[in-house]
């Protein structure tokens, strides 16, 4: 009997000890919340993130707006994305948020990402908010 209780008790040990060794815990990750409120309206205007936070803006608007990325390079090195599309491996660089949602990624890599929101596609030089920034610095 005590045989068999040490070898059940040894069959746990190392089910356990493979659980921990072998299974991938995510760890949470910090977000950066955007605010969207208007064209002149983006809070906050600059952010400060880490490679591999997730970056969200959220449209508070009750009609859509469009996000673009200027003057990146295709972007291929991200991850946690939602609402973004991707063309030719690459994400694309103007990407809607509908009323109300938002959209996210993380990068992951070292840079400066400058934005601009556009609340009216149809007429974009007055709806174009000012370019707003964000510094990736390499995760610490």
């Amino acid at each position: 009997m005590l045989k068999h209780i040490g070898v059940g008790c040894m069959v746990c040990i190392f089910v356990l000890a493979g659980c921990t060794m072998f299974s991938k815990v995510d760890t949470p990750h910090r977000v950066h919340d955007i605010r969207i409120s208007g064209k002149d309206a983006i809070a906050p205007f600059e952010l400060y993130a880490a490679v591999g936070e997730e970056i969200r803006w959220h449209n508070q608007l009750a009609a859509p707006v469009h996000l673009g990325l200027l003057g990146v390079k295709p972007i291929t090195d991200v991850s946690c994305d939602k609402g973004f599309k991707t063309w030719f491996g690459a994400i694309k660089d103007v990407v809607v948020i509908p009323a109300g949602g938002y959209v996210s990624v993380c990068f992951l890599q070292a840079r400066t990402i400058q934005y601009n929101i556009w609340t009216d596609i149809a007429d974009p030089f007055r709806s174009m908010s000012p370019t707003a920034i964000i510094h990736l610095d390499a995760a610490g």
